[in-house]
């Protein structure tokens, strides 16, 4: 049980469950109590009113039951009422004559009781009187009354049940009370948890605390902190490798040069079978190097939000089609850009970043599309927005494989253009600092289509207002 609101609501369920218990028991002790005052009265008002009746009349003492003394318990309960006047020590005057009774009670307090009689439970009450006649002589009488206790039982309900109607009625409330508090009190939180999966995955930019409260800002505190320190290690690691692969660029670029010079000198075949794959096997790591200094180049702008300027992404797209004619040819592809619309917007990015993207995209098309085929680009004004699509005639990506050949050094098996893994992950990070979104399509003919939306540049940015 990991939810915060359930347990929470646990912690002041059962001890508010408990009180509840505690309270609906001294209610129906109490209840009890004031049903049977009001039972005790009727049955003693009853046996007054019988005491009342009993005289001498010549020479015998009678018992005579009024009405109204019988009439006390008429109730919906139907409860069966007993009574007995008997001399003590002497004869029965009226009344039920097993009806059991204290053996002797004092002549000033009623003496109350209960037993059982019949078969039921009983209330009983009795009272003692002396009663002397005209010639002195004096008996003493004792009065008995009982009832069954449906009366008091349904009083003791009636009395009990609005109370704990009322307890478990704020207990009902006060939890309502306390899910909704919980329920808004977590909101800041639950805006936090939001805002963290609508950031992309290398987002470590610190969390705002100040809408939260603050028992829950240690947290969030610790969670910058550890980012701050993952962001330090990154760094580094960028650094790293850009500072590796710019310090290996020279000695690259020299040993391609010596490789070509032993190439152009005499020597047997198998030597210059040799030669030649060093020269391919140098050449695939110069452009490795190229593309980790793009990389790192992309992930730094991105990092530090360059501002972005109109750019001419025709132009551009020339330019890379200039630089990647002769990769083409080399390798049987045809290369062409679709006619252009006549009113194409620039687009806000950043110019080297823009140039990384586009050639990424084209090279990584040529070097996947077999001997043959084809790569189209096409530009494409979209109300606010310029697509750019580079659409070719290769393999294709499986759709479940096509968010994780963004990754770096992933590549889809087999991969006949020899590449590293490295361009898609480029075009990503261009594409992120240049405020693009890019997405991989199945091309209509077969192959890939990668797409990249940009923002156009508006009239204002035009003129620089």
């Amino acid at each position: 049980m990991n939810s915060l609101r359930l347990r929470l609501l646990l912690w002041v369920l059962v001890p508010m469950s408990a009180l509840l218990a505690l309270s609906a028991w001294a209610s129906w002790r109490d209840a009890g109590a004031q049903a049977r005052t009001v039972e005790d009265a009727r049955l003693l008002a009853s046996a007054r009113m019988i005491a009342g009746q009993v005289a001498w009349s010549d020479g015998v003492l009678l018992a005579t039951t009024p009405p109204a003394a019988l009439d006390l318990f008429a109730s919906r309960e139907r409860d069966r009422v007993y009574f007995q006047v008997r001399e003590l020590g002497g004869d029965l005057l009226a009344g039920w004559p097993d009806l059991p009774a204290p053996s002797r009670i004092t002549a000033s307090a009623p003496r109350y009781l209960q037993d059982r009689f019949r078969g039921d439970s009983v209330r009983m009450v009795s009272i003692e009187r002396d009663f002397s006649d005209a010639h002195g002589r004096t008996r003493r009488v004792q009065i008995s009354v009982a009832e069954t206790r449906g009366s008091y039982q349904a009083l003791r309900m009636a009395l009990w049940r609005p109370a704990l109607l009322h307890a478990s009625l704020l207990l009902v409330l006060a939890l309502a009370s306390m899910l909704l508090g919980l329920t808004l009190e977590l909101r800041p939180l639950l805006r936090l948890r939001r805002e963290l999966l609508r950031r992309a995955d290398d987002d470590l930019a610190p969390l705002r605390a100040g809408e939260l409260q603050r028992e829950l800002r240690p947290v969030v505190e610790t969670i910058n902190q550890q980012a701050a320190r993952l962001t330090r290690q990154i760094d580094v690691q960028k650094r790293f490798v850009a500072d590796a692969a710019h310090q290996l660029r020279t000695p690259l670029a020299l040993i391609g040069v010596q490789l070509h010079d032993a190439a152009s000198q005499a020597g047997s075949a198998p030597l210059q079978t040799t030669l030649e794959a060093l020269r391919r096997g140098t050449r695939q790591l110069g452009r490795v190097v190229e593309q980790l200094l793009s990389l790192s180049q992309a992930e730094g702008q991105r990092a530090s939000a360059p501002p972005r300027a109109p750019v001419d992404l025709a132009h551009g797209v020339r330019e890379v089609m200039l630089e990647l004619a002769m990769l083409a040819e080399a390798r049987g592809v045809e290369l062409g850009l679709d006619p252009l619309p006549a009113q194409l917007p620039r687009v806000l990015a950043d110019a080297a970043l823009l140039h990384a993207l586009v050639y990424n995209l084209v090279d990584n098309a040529l070097r996947y599309t077999p001997t043959g085929g084809s790569v189209s680009l096409r530009l494409e004004s979209r109300g606010t927005r310029v697509e750019l699509s580079v659409c070719d005639t290769g393999p294709g990506i499986a759709p479940e494989l096509r968010a994780r050949v963004f990754e770096r050094f992933y590549r889809v098996e087999p991969a006949p253009g020899g590449g590293s893994g490295l361009g898609l992950s480029i075009v990503r990070e261009a594409a992120a600092a240049c405020g693009a979104a890019v997405r991989l399509e199945s091309a209509p003919g077969g192959g890939l289509c990668a797409r990249v939306e940009f923002e156009a540049a508006g009239a204002a940015q035009l003129t620089g207002r």
